[in-house]
Order: structure tokens, then sequence, then C-alpha cells
């Protein structure tokens, strides 16, 4: 953020948040958000002293895009438009749409952060006879840590990690370290930065549970996990923030690391047969 003084970290909070709201009311994928975040957040990176008005127009010019690469039926232009309540029109989006494509060199094939975590869960499940394309894990364990992803990319701080990193840092926090290790192929010592950047989030997520996996009309069950969905992100924020600070307080006080959040039990870990 430091290419627009006149922006606020929170503002891009509130951004995203929003664009979480739009999947969710359209049964849009959470690869599509994630490309979507990923789109405004390079995009911004292109430019210099963007100005609050244009935020909106920007993020959901990233969605219009993410949606018609990775969506079978993507909401129509319309649709888009209509959900700004006004902020922007049908012209404002399709003339933002070449401006940001331009900006990224059309460079719209990222592995974004949740096709990492699918990747890691699949080869925790895989085994000799399994269907690589299909989904082998749970679809509870992989909710689960999406939610803890989707957390930590509201803040600004993700942007200092690879999406590699971030997905295996997630993973860490709801499985074990030799897990982590087994489908990442990342060392705990390649990680620990991330990882105890994410320990505040990961504590107000395992504080308030995870959400139960929503059903939506017209989805597959096979891919309900896979749909975006709302978290309650500002409760969730406040907490990880005060965890934040109370970490930071205790690492002050105490000579000894308490960044890295020990793993779960090992009647709660991630494991091949849990599902």
């Amino acid at each position: 953020m430091e290419k627009h003084p006149l922006l606020e970290p929170k503002m891009r909070v509130i951004l995203l948040d929003w664009l979480m709201e739009v999947c969710e009311v359209h049964r849009l994928h959470r690869e599509t958000f994630y490309l979507a975040q990923d789109f405004f957040d390079r995009f911004m990176s292109t430019q210099q002293n963007v100005v609050k008005t244009l935020l909106q127009l920007i993020g959901i010019t990233s969605l219009f895009i993410a949606a018609k690469l990775e969506e079978i039926y993507p909401p129509k232009l319309h649709q888009f438009a209509y959900v700004t309540d006004g902020a922007c029109t049908e012209d404002d989006i399709i003339s933002m749409e070449l401006i940001i494509m331009k900006a990224l060199n059309w460079n719209l094939s990222p592995l974004t952060t949740v096709s990492w975590l699918n990747i890691y869960m699949q080869v925790a499940y895989l085994n000799e006879i399994c269907e690589m394309l299909l989904p082998q894990y749970s679809q509870e364990i992989f909710v689960q840590v999406a939610e803890l992803l989707d957390l930590c990319v509201l803040d600004v701080g993700c942007l200092e990690y690879t999406y590699g990193v971030l997905a295996a840092s997630a993973l860490y926090h709801f499985s074990s370290r030799e897990l982590m290790q087994r489908v990442s192929g990342y060392e705990l010592s390649d990680i620990e930065e991330c990882v105890k950047w994410m320990v505040p989030f990961a504590m107000a997520i395992k504080e308030v549970g995870s959400s139960v996996l929503k059903h939506f009309r017209g989805v597959p069950a096979e891919d309900l996990h896979n749909i975006q969905t709302h978290i309650n992100t500002f409760t969730l924020l406040d907490k990880a923030r005060a965890k934040q600070a109370m970490l930071a307080e205790k690492n002050r006080r105490s000579p000894l690391p308490t960044g890295v959040l020990t793993p779960p039990q090992s009647s709660k870990k991630l494991s091949r047969t849990s599902k």
C-alpha cells in the first residue's frame, strides 16, 4: 500500500470482504475469488496513487475477469454492475477490464493460494489407486483450512509470502509438521516466518470453530467445499489483532520464542484415514 498514500489497509479488507460476499451470493468458486484477489493485488502493485473511489471498480472488474476464466456459467456483466449499487456501470467495468489485463501483461493464470491448498490436500490423501483428478480428501477439513486462508488473505501482511508458503503454513496449523513437509516439500524452517505471522489468525479461527459445510441450490455435493463462502470477517480480524497484541507483549516479556503454535494432538491431526 506504500504506492497509494491515500488508501488505508482497512479499505482493502472491506473490498475483499465484499467480494467474498458477492461470490457466495452468486455461488462462485473459491478459485474465482482467489484469482480476483491476485488480479487486484498485482494490478495495485503496478499503479501509483490510486484513489479510494476507484477501488470498488478495480475489485469488481477483477472478479468479472476471474469469473469468466473459472466459472462455467459466470454471472452476466449487468449482474456485476448491479451489485455495486450504481457505483460502477457496465461501460466502466469493460474499460477497466482492458486496463487491468494490460497492466498484468495478460498473465491471468497464477497458481493461487487455494490451488496450492487443493494440491497439498490431494497429496495428503493420495494412494496408489486414487484418481488424482477427483478430490480424495475430507471436504470439512478443506473448508476449515480454507477459512484460515480466507482470513489471512484480508491482511495486507499476506503479500509478504508466496501462495505456496501461505497454503503450507495454513495446513501446518491444522495438521502436523510431518504431513506439511511430506505434501509441500518445505521444511519448517522454510515457512517458519509465515507460520508465526499466521498464529493469531489460526487462534481466532480455532476459538470460534469452523463453519459447517454450506449447501447451495444447484451445486453438486462433491463441489460444495469449492464454493467461496463469506466468513464473519471483522469479528475474526478483531480477535486476531487482539491476539497479535497479546503475543507481541508476551514476546517482549519472555526471552523464549512463543510464535509457533503446537500442532494439533495426534488424535486431531489431518491423516489419510480421517475422511
